[in-house]
Protein backbone atom coordinates (compact mmCIF):
# COMPACT_ATOMS: atom_id res chain seq x y z
CA UNK A 1 0.00 0.00 0.00
CA UNK A 2 1.09 3.68 -0.51
CA UNK A 3 3.22 4.85 2.49
CA UNK A 4 0.37 7.45 3.44
CA UNK A 5 -2.86 5.08 2.83
CA UNK A 6 -4.72 5.82 6.24
CA UNK A 7 -5.24 1.65 5.65
CA UNK A 8 -2.14 1.34 6.32
CA UNK A 9 -2.02 3.09 9.69
CA UNK A 10 -5.17 1.57 10.60
CA UNK A 11 -3.44 -1.69 10.43
CA UNK A 12 -0.39 -0.78 11.64
CA UNK A 13 -1.90 0.02 14.94
CA UNK A 14 -4.03 -3.03 14.71
CA UNK A 15 -0.98 -5.13 14.84
CA UNK A 16 0.55 -3.47 17.14
CA UNK A 17 -2.17 -4.22 19.69
CA UNK A 18 -4.06 -7.13 18.85
CA UNK A 19 -2.47 -9.48 21.52
CA UNK A 20 -3.17 -6.94 24.20
CA UNK A 21 -4.38 -7.71 27.45
CA UNK A 22 -5.96 -3.44 27.89
CA UNK A 23 -9.26 -2.92 27.08
CA UNK A 24 -7.95 0.53 26.68
CA UNK A 25 -5.65 -0.06 23.78
CA UNK A 26 -8.76 -1.40 21.93
CA UNK A 27 -10.57 1.65 23.10
CA UNK A 28 -8.10 3.45 22.09
CA UNK A 29 -8.27 1.97 18.38
CA UNK A 30 -11.63 2.35 18.12
CA UNK A 31 -11.15 6.24 18.98
CA UNK A 32 -8.87 6.80 15.91
CA UNK A 33 -11.20 4.24 13.66
CA UNK A 34 -14.66 4.30 15.02
CA UNK A 35 -15.52 2.22 11.47
CA UNK A 36 -12.90 0.38 11.10
CA UNK A 37 -11.89 -2.73 9.24
CA UNK A 38 -11.31 -4.73 13.22
CA UNK A 39 -14.31 -2.50 14.88
CA UNK A 40 -16.16 -5.90 15.52
CA UNK A 41 -13.13 -7.37 16.70
CA UNK A 42 -12.33 -4.66 19.16
CA UNK A 43 -15.29 -4.52 20.93
CA UNK A 44 -15.11 -7.98 21.32
CA UNK A 45 -12.05 -8.17 23.09
CA UNK A 46 -13.62 -5.29 25.25
CA UNK A 47 -16.30 -7.15 26.28
CA UNK A 48 -14.35 -10.80 26.40
CA UNK A 49 -11.23 -8.82 28.99
CA UNK A 50 -13.94 -6.97 31.35
CA UNK A 51 -15.81 -10.31 31.40
CA UNK A 52 -12.36 -12.10 32.44
CA UNK A 53 -11.83 -9.41 35.15
CA UNK A 54 -15.12 -9.42 36.42
CA UNK A 55 -15.69 -13.42 36.79
CA UNK A 56 -13.71 -14.53 40.39
CA UNK A 57 -10.90 -17.19 39.24
CA UNK A 58 -12.07 -20.88 40.27
CA UNK A 59 -8.97 -23.14 41.72
CA UNK A 60 -7.43 -25.63 39.56
CA UNK A 61 -8.99 -23.96 36.36
CA UNK A 62 -6.46 -23.73 33.74
CA UNK A 63 -5.41 -20.48 32.72
CA UNK A 64 -7.12 -18.75 29.63
CA UNK A 65 -6.65 -19.26 26.46
CA UNK A 66 -5.15 -16.04 24.75
CA UNK A 67 -6.88 -13.75 22.61
CA UNK A 68 -7.76 -15.14 19.49
CA UNK A 69 -5.51 -13.62 16.42
CA UNK A 70 -6.52 -11.55 14.02
CA UNK A 71 -5.53 -13.26 11.15
CA UNK A 72 -2.52 -11.13 9.94
CA UNK A 73 1.29 -11.70 11.62
CA UNK A 74 3.38 -9.00 13.41
CA UNK A 75 4.12 -6.37 11.22
CA UNK A 76 7.20 -7.17 9.47
CA UNK A 77 10.19 -3.72 8.82
CA UNK A 78 9.04 -2.90 5.48
CA UNK A 79 7.58 0.70 4.67
CA UNK A 80 9.25 3.65 6.54
CA UNK A 81 7.04 4.94 8.75
CA UNK A 82 5.47 8.66 7.91
CA UNK A 83 3.27 10.84 9.94
CA UNK A 84 -0.26 10.56 10.32
CA UNK A 85 -3.42 12.48 7.98
CA UNK A 86 -4.45 15.36 10.12
CA UNK A 87 -7.83 13.61 10.17
CA UNK A 88 -6.74 11.05 12.77
CA UNK A 89 -5.63 13.89 15.20
CA UNK A 90 -8.08 12.22 17.77
CA UNK A 91 -5.77 9.31 18.66
CA UNK A 92 -2.91 8.77 16.84
CA UNK A 93 -1.91 5.30 15.84
CA UNK A 94 1.13 3.42 16.97
CA UNK A 95 4.27 3.91 14.38
CA UNK A 96 3.65 2.20 10.98
CA UNK A 97 6.93 -0.65 9.92
CA UNK A 98 10.10 0.80 9.63
CA UNK A 99 12.88 -0.69 6.86
CA UNK A 100 14.57 -3.17 7.71
CA UNK A 101 17.89 -2.88 9.98
CA UNK A 102 21.10 -4.97 9.50
CA UNK A 103 20.86 -8.28 11.09
CA UNK A 104 22.13 -8.85 14.58
CA UNK A 105 25.71 -10.91 14.81
CA UNK A 106 24.56 -14.74 15.89
CA UNK A 107 24.88 -15.24 19.59
CA UNK A 108 24.87 -17.94 21.88
CA UNK A 109 21.41 -19.01 22.88
CA UNK A 110 20.63 -16.96 25.84
CA UNK A 111 18.63 -18.86 29.03
CA UNK A 112 14.89 -18.91 29.48
CA UNK A 113 13.26 -15.62 30.61
CA UNK A 114 12.92 -15.48 34.30
CA UNK A 115 8.90 -15.87 34.96
CA UNK A 116 7.27 -12.37 34.79
CA UNK A 117 7.14 -10.73 38.35
CA UNK A 118 7.91 -8.47 41.05
CA UNK A 119 11.87 -7.54 40.84
CA UNK A 120 13.39 -6.27 44.61
CA UNK A 121 16.12 -3.70 42.14
CA UNK A 122 17.68 -1.04 44.00
CA UNK A 123 19.24 1.85 42.07
CA UNK A 124 20.80 4.20 44.74
CA UNK A 125 22.02 7.16 43.06
CA UNK A 126 26.03 6.86 42.50
CA UNK A 127 28.59 9.87 42.52
CA UNK A 128 27.61 12.26 40.17
CA UNK A 129 24.39 11.82 40.15
CA UNK A 130 21.65 13.87 41.79
CA UNK A 131 18.06 12.82 43.61
CA UNK A 132 16.19 16.00 45.27
CA UNK A 133 13.95 13.43 47.26
CA UNK A 134 14.13 10.03 48.16
CA UNK A 135 10.81 9.68 46.27
CA UNK A 136 12.38 11.33 42.92
CA UNK A 137 14.14 10.26 39.96
CA UNK A 138 17.51 9.86 39.92
CA UNK A 139 19.11 12.40 37.42
CA UNK A 140 22.12 12.43 35.61
CA UNK A 141 24.13 15.12 34.44
CA UNK A 142 24.11 15.83 30.50
CA UNK A 143 27.07 18.19 29.02
CA UNK A 144 26.32 21.22 26.50
CA UNK A 145 27.57 20.02 23.30
CA UNK A 146 26.19 19.94 19.43
CA UNK A 147 25.37 17.11 17.26
CA UNK A 148 23.29 15.78 13.81
CA UNK A 149 19.63 15.18 14.78
CA UNK A 150 17.68 13.17 12.74
CA UNK A 151 18.44 10.37 9.90
CA UNK A 152 18.64 9.86 6.17
CA UNK A 153 16.26 7.00 6.31
CA UNK A 154 13.02 6.82 4.31
CA UNK A 155 11.47 7.90 7.08
CA UNK A 156 10.17 11.61 6.46
CA UNK A 157 9.68 12.53 9.65
CA UNK A 158 13.48 12.27 10.42
CA UNK A 159 14.66 14.48 8.12
CA UNK A 160 15.99 17.10 7.45
CA UNK A 161 19.25 15.95 9.53
CA UNK A 162 20.03 18.97 10.65
CA UNK A 163 22.65 20.47 13.23
CA UNK A 164 21.32 21.60 17.03
CA UNK A 165 23.77 23.03 19.59
CA UNK A 166 22.51 22.25 22.91
CA UNK A 167 23.97 25.54 24.45
CA UNK A 168 23.71 24.45 28.36
CA UNK A 169 23.74 21.44 30.48
CA UNK A 170 20.90 19.80 31.81
CA UNK A 171 20.14 16.64 33.57
CA UNK A 172 18.13 13.87 32.84
CA UNK A 173 16.59 11.04 34.02
CA UNK A 174 18.36 7.77 34.34
CA UNK A 175 15.88 5.76 33.92
CA UNK A 176 12.04 6.00 33.27
CA UNK A 177 9.62 7.07 35.67
CA UNK A 178 9.04 3.78 37.55
CA UNK A 179 5.30 2.68 39.00
CA UNK A 180 6.55 3.46 42.46
CA UNK A 181 7.98 6.49 41.81
CA UNK A 182 4.44 7.60 39.83
CA UNK A 183 2.89 6.33 42.90
CA UNK A 184 4.52 9.08 44.97
CA UNK A 185 2.64 11.80 43.02
CA UNK A 186 -0.78 9.37 43.38
CA UNK A 187 -0.38 9.25 47.23
CA UNK A 188 -0.05 13.36 47.49
CA UNK A 189 -3.37 13.79 44.82
CA UNK A 190 -1.71 15.30 42.41
CA UNK A 191 -1.76 12.18 39.83
CA UNK A 192 -4.28 9.50 38.54
CA UNK A 193 -3.64 6.05 39.80
CA UNK A 194 -2.57 4.14 37.30
CA UNK A 195 -4.71 1.35 35.96
CA UNK A 196 -4.18 -2.28 38.00
CA UNK A 197 -2.40 -4.30 34.74
CA UNK A 198 0.34 -1.37 34.59
CA UNK A 199 0.60 -0.62 38.27
CA UNK A 200 1.92 -4.67 39.74
CA UNK A 201 5.43 -4.07 39.27
CA UNK A 202 6.83 -0.81 41.33
CA UNK A 203 10.24 -0.80 39.59
CA UNK A 204 8.83 -0.94 35.92
CA UNK A 205 8.07 2.08 34.02
CA UNK A 206 5.29 3.96 34.31
CA UNK A 207 2.81 3.17 31.63
CA UNK A 208 -0.98 3.67 29.94
CA UNK A 209 0.28 7.19 30.62
CA UNK A 210 -1.01 10.84 28.22
CA UNK A 211 1.03 13.71 27.82
CA UNK A 212 -1.20 15.49 29.96
CA UNK A 213 -0.59 13.05 32.58
CA UNK A 214 3.09 13.79 32.02
CA UNK A 215 2.69 17.11 32.89
CA UNK A 216 0.67 16.84 35.71
CA UNK A 217 3.67 14.90 37.00
CA UNK A 218 6.25 17.27 36.32
CA UNK A 219 4.58 20.03 37.48
CA UNK A 220 4.06 18.11 41.05
CA UNK A 221 7.64 17.31 41.19
CA UNK A 222 8.72 20.93 40.76
CA UNK A 223 6.39 21.96 43.65
CA UNK A 224 7.58 19.40 45.69
CA UNK A 225 11.24 19.54 44.84
CA UNK A 226 11.48 23.49 44.47
CA UNK A 227 13.41 21.95 40.79
CA UNK A 228 12.98 23.14 37.57
CA UNK A 229 11.63 20.30 36.33
CA UNK A 230 9.75 19.28 33.02
CA UNK A 231 9.56 16.94 30.13
CA UNK A 232 12.61 16.78 27.73
CA UNK A 233 12.61 18.46 24.49
CA UNK A 234 13.09 15.89 21.45
CA UNK A 235 16.54 17.57 20.55
CA UNK A 236 17.21 16.83 24.28
CA UNK A 237 15.93 13.27 24.11
CA UNK A 238 18.00 12.33 21.00
CA UNK A 239 21.24 14.19 22.16
CA UNK A 240 20.94 12.45 25.78
CA UNK A 241 20.23 9.20 23.95
CA UNK A 242 23.17 8.76 21.00
CA UNK A 243 25.48 10.50 23.88
CA UNK A 244 27.89 11.52 21.73
CA UNK A 245 28.13 8.19 19.05
CA UNK A 246 26.52 9.15 15.33
CA UNK A 247 25.41 5.63 14.50
CA UNK A 248 22.00 4.30 13.74
CA UNK A 249 21.92 2.81 17.54
CA UNK A 250 23.76 4.33 20.11
CA UNK A 251 25.87 1.01 20.09
CA UNK A 252 26.44 0.54 16.82
CA UNK A 253 25.02 -0.09 13.37
CA UNK A 254 22.81 -3.26 13.96
CA UNK A 255 20.82 -4.22 16.58
CA UNK A 256 22.64 -6.15 19.54
CA UNK A 257 20.73 -8.51 22.65
CA UNK A 258 20.87 -6.90 25.93
CA UNK A 259 21.26 -3.21 24.33
CA UNK A 260 16.95 -2.87 24.90
CA UNK A 261 13.88 -4.74 25.91
CA UNK A 262 11.76 -5.21 22.89
CA UNK A 263 10.56 -7.84 20.85
CA UNK A 264 13.12 -10.43 19.44
CA UNK A 265 15.92 -8.56 21.26
CA UNK A 266 16.39 -10.82 23.57
CA UNK A 267 15.99 -11.76 26.80
CA UNK A 268 14.66 -10.76 29.32
CA UNK A 269 11.07 -10.20 27.48
CA UNK A 270 7.75 -10.88 28.33
CA UNK A 271 5.16 -9.57 26.02
CA UNK A 272 2.59 -8.95 29.62
CA UNK A 273 4.90 -5.85 30.06
CA UNK A 274 8.25 -3.86 30.20
CA UNK A 275 10.95 -5.07 32.53
CA UNK A 276 12.40 -3.57 35.46
CA UNK A 277 14.60 -0.38 34.84
CA UNK A 278 17.69 -0.76 34.80
CA UNK A 279 17.91 -4.35 33.06
CA UNK A 280 19.56 -3.79 30.19
CA UNK A 281 22.41 -2.17 29.32
CA UNK A 282 22.80 1.80 29.88
CA UNK A 283 24.15 4.08 26.66
CA UNK A 284 28.03 5.83 27.41
CA UNK A 285 26.10 8.77 29.36
CA UNK A 286 24.59 5.98 32.03
CA UNK A 287 20.99 6.21 30.84
CA UNK A 288 19.17 3.16 31.13
CA UNK A 289 15.92 2.39 28.70
CA UNK A 290 16.25 5.07 26.42
CA UNK A 291 15.11 2.67 23.50
CA UNK A 292 12.61 -0.24 24.63
CA UNK A 293 10.55 -0.65 27.41
CA UNK A 294 8.38 2.27 27.05
CA UNK A 295 8.06 5.13 24.37
CA UNK A 296 8.76 8.38 26.08
CA UNK A 297 6.94 11.52 25.85
CA UNK A 298 8.78 14.75 24.86
CA UNK A 299 7.63 18.45 25.02
CA UNK A 300 7.63 19.07 21.43
CA UNK A 301 4.41 19.53 19.35
CA UNK A 302 4.72 16.93 16.25
CA UNK A 303 5.76 18.43 12.99
CA UNK A 304 6.07 16.31 10.10
CA UNK A 305 9.79 17.14 9.55
CA UNK A 306 12.40 19.05 10.77
CA UNK A 307 12.25 22.07 8.15
CA UNK A 308 12.25 24.77 10.61
CA UNK A 309 12.98 22.88 13.65
CA UNK A 310 14.77 25.25 16.41
CA UNK A 311 18.40 25.22 16.26
CA UNK A 312 19.24 25.52 19.71
CA UNK A 313 17.46 22.03 21.34
CA UNK A 314 14.04 24.08 23.01
CA UNK A 315 11.34 22.81 22.64
CA UNK A 316 9.57 23.13 18.74
CA UNK A 317 5.86 24.40 20.65
CA UNK A 318 2.81 25.69 19.01
CA UNK A 319 0.11 26.79 21.47
CA UNK A 320 -3.27 24.73 21.48
CA UNK A 321 -1.08 21.78 19.78
CA UNK A 322 -2.90 18.82 20.08
CA UNK A 323 0.10 15.84 18.62
CA UNK A 324 2.68 15.78 20.96
CA UNK A 325 6.28 13.43 19.66
CA UNK A 326 6.98 10.25 21.35
CA UNK A 327 10.81 8.97 21.00
CA UNK A 328 12.22 5.62 22.05
CA UNK A 329 10.10 2.24 21.22
CA UNK A 330 8.48 0.32 23.53
CA UNK A 331 8.62 -3.68 24.43
CA UNK A 332 6.17 -4.14 22.13
CA UNK A 333 8.02 -3.03 18.74
CA UNK A 334 11.06 -5.01 17.22
CA UNK A 335 14.83 -3.91 17.23
CA UNK A 336 13.84 -1.96 14.14
CA UNK A 337 11.94 0.54 16.14
CA UNK A 338 15.37 0.89 18.33
CA UNK A 339 17.31 3.49 15.91
CA UNK A 340 17.96 6.59 18.16
CA UNK A 341 16.22 8.62 15.20
CA UNK A 342 12.87 6.82 15.89
CA UNK A 343 9.81 9.01 16.17
CA UNK A 344 6.36 9.39 16.39
CA UNK A 345 3.20 10.88 17.87
CA UNK A 346 0.24 10.52 19.75
CA UNK A 347 -2.65 13.08 20.63
CA UNK A 348 -1.64 14.46 23.83
CA UNK A 349 -4.63 13.21 25.90
CA UNK A 350 -4.21 9.37 24.65
CA UNK A 351 -3.46 7.14 27.10
CA UNK A 352 -2.18 3.82 25.73
CA UNK A 353 -0.40 0.93 27.39
CA UNK A 354 2.94 1.90 25.95
CA UNK A 355 3.51 5.35 26.23
CA UNK A 356 5.09 6.33 29.46
CA UNK A 357 8.35 8.73 29.64
CA UNK A 358 11.36 10.29 31.74
CA UNK A 359 12.01 13.90 33.26
CA UNK A 360 14.51 16.71 32.42
CA UNK A 361 15.71 19.37 35.00
CA UNK A 362 17.51 22.52 34.33
CA UNK A 363 20.50 22.78 35.57
CA UNK A 364 20.82 26.51 37.09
Amino acid sequence: MPKESGEQYEITFWESIKDSNYPADYEAYLKAYPNGRFATLAHARIDRLRAAASTPAVSGAQPAAPAAQSGHVAPPAPPAQVAHPAAQASAAAPPPPRPAAAPAPTTPATAAAAPFAEKTVAHPPTAGEIRDCAACPIMVAVPAGSFAMGSNTDDPSEKPVHHVSIGAPFAIGKFPVTVEQWNACVADGACQKLTPESNSIKTAPARDLSWDDAQQYVKWLAKTTGKPYRLPTEAEWEYADRAGTTTAYWWGDQMRKGNANCKDCGDPWHKEGPESVGTFAANPLGLYDMNGGVWEWTADCWHNSYQGAPADGHAWDTPGCEMRAIRGGSWREGGDYMLSATRFKYSAGVRQSQNGFRVVKDLR
